[in-house]
């Protein structure tokens, strides 16, 4: 045991000279301005790989739903040759019980997988060609419903009709369409909130019956291995705090939305909002073995809030804060977040209008061109996978407005992999040495995201600004220019 571990100990200190160097030469792209402003002293981002990771990731997710204003078959395929470009972790797939359900008789619920109507299909249809590509590609699967389908007649979460439709519908799609990438349900969006409760107050009483019945449904149908991920509260840490201490049992996944202003991701309060659920999660005594994640992120600073449209989509540093804001996520030792939303053609708000979130616009007036947030956020979906390891990383000094996190993994040919992801959202360049990361690699691949400077292919997609050739004897400090990303990898585009 002890030369095991010694040997351990020697190959993350190849890796440590290995990097240095490679470092060094990424940041010294002639491509950026030296004359510009900068820290004269260099921030030292230090890996520290003898400690355990600070999680597995779950991977980065995105919100896949049934489209609102469904695209024609070209812009369809194009849609999912970009996801599939992602390699998303996992999908949050929401809809209505009325996809499904088309009311009750003297015999019960009137299910549409039972109907010869293609009309009466075509809502399911839509949803199972989303489930349809997460099994080809493995992509796990938080499915989930929005709110009591009013239009069934049903108003509250703890009417029991509502937990059997569900659990009907998780039926046919686990064991008679076999969707074996469905493990978590996630009911009722959003429910401390009172835009979700238009005819009450929002009632933890009432949601907390909907999720003790649903799970009796679940296993009286013999799914016991669906899981339930909750709350999904949208702020409200009370919300939060009630339900580890009422509900943790029944729960096995734990997850809420964050939508945070700028000032709140440069000042960390992200990490500091998430640190503090950890802390309530200590009650749940099964919390270690379950997933923790963001199941939906986004900024504020910017929204429509009548239109429900963030237009910051569309530019350049709506996809520095959001990496910067990942790098929370994952320094927090949460595994995951799922980026609010794919599409804007997926949702249409209540004044008519799409509700502009999207990485594209593929309605008929959109002209499906990739925004820029994509090619941050999905960079690290491709390079901080699933099952990955994050790593602690300390900044000497700590430094605002700069955010460091570290990933490493195996690959399925059982190569060692590895990722860093450097975050400069301040408003001057900055030296970096970067000392630890354990990888060893011949070649190494430098991404840039800057306003002027992030190359992408014919298709909008993101491709290295460098290939660096390792040389571990040279080891150099480098300048990262201001309001930008930089990812480097060794695993091949």
């Amino acid at each position: 045991m002890v030369e095991a571990v010694e040997q351990h100990v020697k190959r993350w200190h190849t890796f440590f000279l290995i990097f240095t160097w490679a470092f060094n030469m990424a940041f010294a792209s002639p491509a950026r301005d030296a004359s510009q402003p900068h820290h004269t002293a260099a921030v030292q981002v230090v890996i520290d790989s003898q400690k355990a990771p600070l999680s597995t990731f779950l991977g980065l997710g995105v919100e896949f739903d049934p489209y609102d204003i469904p695209p024609p078959p070209d812009r369809w395929q194009t849609i999912l040759d970009r996801v599939d470009y992602a390699r998303f972790g996992f999908f949050r797939v929401m809809s209505g019980a009325s996809d499904y359900c088309l009311g009750f008789d003297q015999r019960g619920p009137i299910y549409v997988w039972n109907q010869r109507d293609p009309a009466a299909q075509a809502k399911l249809n839509r949803l199972l060609s989303i489930l349809d590509f997460a099994q080809a590609h493995n992509i796990s699967v938080y499915l989930g419903e929005w709110s009591p389908p009013r239009e069934l007649g049903i108003t509250s979460p703890d009417d029991p009709r509502w937990p059997r439709l569900i659990a009907d519908f998780v039926h046919y799609l686990v064991v008679e369409k076999q969707y074996s990438i469905i493990g978590h349900y996630i009911f009722f969006n959003e429910p401390n909130g009172k835009w979700m409760w238009p005819h009450a107050a929002p009632d933890f009483t009432a949601w907390s019956s909907g999720i003790r019945r649903l799970r009796q449904e679940f296993d009286a149908r013999g799914l016991n291995s669906i899981q339930i991920a909750a709350p999904d509260n949208s702020g409200d840490m009370n919300w939060f705090a009630r339900s580890v201490q009422d509900l943790a049992p029944l729960f096995g996944a734990w997850e809420m939305h964050i939508y945070a202003t700028d000032s709140e991701v440069y000042d960390d309060v992200v990490g500091s909002e998430l640190s503090q659920a950890s802390a309530l999660l200590v009650a749940d005594p099964l919390s270690s073995h379950k997933p923790r994640f963001i199941a939906e992120s986004g900024l504020q600073d910017g929204k429509i809030d009548a239109l429900d449209q963030q237009p910051r989509v569309r530019t350049v540093p709506y996809g520095v804060i959001m990496a910067d804001y990942v790098a929370e996520v994952a320094r927090a030792g949460w595994m995951g977040a799922d980026a609010w939303d794919l599409d804007d053609a997926m949702h249409e708000s209540r004044a008519g209008t799409l509700k502009v979130w999207g990485f594209w616009d593929s309605s008929p007036s959109g002209d499906m061109a990739v925004r820029p947030w994509f090619y941050t956020w999905s960079l690290m979906s491709r390079y901080f996978p699933r099952g990955g390891s994050i790593l602690r990383v300390n900044a000497i000094p700590e430094t605002s407005r700069f955010r460091a996190t570290a990933t490493s993994w195996i690959s399925s040919s059982s190569e060692r992999l590895a990722s860093v992801l450097l975050v400069n959202d301040g408003d001057h360049d900055r030296k970096i040495a970067v000392h630890g990361f354990p990888a060893g690699a011949e070649r190494l691949y430098c991404y840039h995201y800057f306003d002027d400077d992030r190359p992408a292919n014919p298709q909008g997609l993101p491709i290295p600004a460098r290939v660096i050739l390792n040389d571990p004897a040279k080891d150099l400090v480098v300048d990262m220019p201001t309001q930008g990303v930089v990812l480097i990898t060794n695993s091949k585009p």
